[in-house]
């Protein structure tokens, strides 16, 4: 069907099967203004049929149809996905005998002399070629797939860290351990559970909570889920102010020790609050940014 810009008047042309049945938002490549486009409705005397080709059901009359009642797939957009798939198989298997026919390796013929019996003993037929689906490639490498997938492999590791700390905290008695350390440097104060659970535990149930929620959001938004792109930008966000609060809190809770640092390493540890936050946090906001552009906003939309 042929797509009009509503704000500049550019137009072009779009298969109908590649709109969806609820539509599908565009970007006008002229205006970058962007737009919905309706599947246009079948009418009355093209590609009426008594029996749908996509799930069988049939009148068993003289009565015709352009979209099935049944499953309501519209019959000129199944029959031109059809025409469009065997074109595209066609045109593969095209490129595929090209590429093996380039590629192939001369070898030399062999005499009947040399070979006796070759006439009893056969040839063997030569190898098909693999063809390399690239439409398939190309829908793999599409932005929402690999930022997707990178996101879902980070909160994948993140959960692991957070789920080996957790058992590390609960396998290791740290208010003996604690104890006993205090009893070496010869202090008598004894932490308290909360303390413990704050300095050793804390962490690693954030790291878990995290990391599953960031796993989550991930596989939601590779399956083009409504809310996905706004969550996996919500926890992006969180990320990049977990980085200097942690450090942060670092920093504040030595000044509630016994032994109070200098001047020169409170200095030190701001800086490398500073560097670390930015070498996490430009990235994270660069990928925040990302996530609003138009070919992930055309496919995940809220």
């Amino acid at each position: 069907m042929k797509i009009t810009c509503p704000q500049c008047g550019a137009s072009g042309n779009l298969p109908d099967h590649e709109i969806p049945e609820e539509g599908r938002f565009l970007s006008c490549p002229k205006c970058k203004h962007g737009f919905d486009v309706k599947k246009p409705k079948a009418t009355t005397n093209e590609y009426l049929v008594d029996s749908c080709p996509a799930c069988a059901y049939s009148t068993f009359g003289e009565e015709r149809f352009g979209t099935c009642p049944k499953c309501g797939v519209v019959i000129k957009a199944f029959v031109d996905r059809q025409r469009e798939e065997m074109n595209r198989a066609r045109e593969q298997q095209l490129l595929s005998r090209k590429f093996s026919r380039d590629t192939a390796v001369p070898a030399a013929m062999p005499t009947q002399a040399a070979i006796p019996n070759s006439s009893s003993a056969g040839s063997s037929p030569p190898p098909e070629s693999k063809s390399i689906d690239i439409g398939d490639m190309i829908e793999n490498l599409h932005p929402v797939n690999l930022v997707g997938g990178g996101c879902a492999l980070a909160g994948a590791i993140i959960l692991l860290i957070g789920i080996i700390g957790i058992f590390d905290y609960y396998g290791t008695d740290y208010l003996a351990k604690i104890s006993k350390e205090s009893l070496e440097l010869g202090i008598a104060d004894r932490p308290s559970a909360l303390s413990i659970f704050l300095h050793n535990g804390l962490v690693p149930w954030i790291e878990t909570l995290y990391g599953s929620s960031l796993l989550a959001a991930s596989v939601f938004f590779l399956q083009k889920q409504a809310q996905a792109r706004q969550a996996l930008g919500w926890l992006l966000w969180a990320f990049i102010a977990y980085v200097p609060s942690y450090h942060l809190v670092a920093i504040i809770s030595h000044f509630f020790e016994s032994i109070i640092p200098s001047l020169w390493t409170f200095a030190i540890d701001v800086l490398i609050m500073i560097v670390v936050s930015a070498l996490v946090g430009f990235p994270l906001y660069l990928l925040i940014n990302f996530l609003e552009d138009k070919r992930i906003r055309s496919v995940v939309r809220l």
